[in-house]
């Protein structure tokens, strides 16, 4: 007789209550995400307010540019990838724009360059001030596209 072999505590297999109602975790998950979503402006504000002071800091100190930079992308990098899953693509694209000028270790930062992550900040706070969710219509992607093209400009 072969003996059975005790079930891993970890099987990935649903509990035989999910087992009858599959949705349920999808339900308990899109519930997590929207319940997220409704303080997501809040939080994504306060990381805009950590990069206005990175930003600052590398304007008066050159010094400290590149790490201040770096903060800044670190910012951009996280309110890029939240965005679109909390309801804000407008968010994700300039996200994504800030982080193509800001993401280059190398780079000797200037006052232009810096000016642009500004442009760059005061668009993200107002998509999340204002709570505009979506594409933004024309205007918002008119004003994705003159960042794009400004930061294409400004690293060459």
């Amino acid at each position: 007789m072969v003996p059975t072999l005790p079930t891993p505590a970890n099987t990935n297999q649903p509990d035989a209550d999910e087992a009858s109602h599959p949705a349920t975790t999808l339900q308990r998950a899109e519930a997590a995400v929207a319940d997220l979503a409704k303080d997501y402006a809040s939080w994504a504000l306060r990381d805009l307010a950590k990069a206005r002071t990175a930003l600052a800091s590398a304007v008066a100190d050159e010094e400290k540019r590149g790490p201040q930079v770096e903060a800044v992308f670190r910012v951009a990098h996280d309110l890029k990838g939240q965005g679109g899953s909390f309801g804000f693509p407008l968010v994700t694209k300039i996200g994504h724009s800030l982080c193509a000028l800001t993401r280059d270790r190398l780079r000797e930062y200037q006052a232009r360059h810096l000016e642009l992550a500004k442009a760059h900040l005061d668009a993200l706070e107002l998509v999340l001030t204002k709570g505009i969710k979506g594409e933004g219509g024309k205007v918002g992607a008119e004003l994705v596209a003159k960042l794009e093209s400004r930061v294409a400009e400004v690293i060459g």
